[in-house]
């Protein structure tokens, strides 16, 4: 599995999204190929797997959590 965090490090998000990282590390371990954390300009804060956008802080006023990864997944 392949892993994206987009945040927005200016906008406060740059804790959170390590903090999500470390959840999915812990959950999901040698399942991850690769996860990568990528800061960006905008006011984001976004998770992708496999390419797939799993969930988008301007859609729904939330930062992303491991059980959007579990749902996507059909394990949450």
């Amino acid at each position: 599995m392949n892993l994206i965090i987009h945040y927005d490090a200016d906008g406060g998000f740059e804790d959170e999204a390590l903090a999500l990282a470390r959840r999915l590390f812990a959950h999901f371990d040698q399942a991850i190929d690769s996860l990568a954390l990528i800061p960006v300009a905008e006011s984001e804060f976004d998770l992708y797997l496999d390419g797939q956008l799993v969930h988008a802080l301007s859609q729904s006023g939330r930062a992303p959590r491991l059980a959007d990864v579990l749902a996507v997944l059909g394990a949450g």
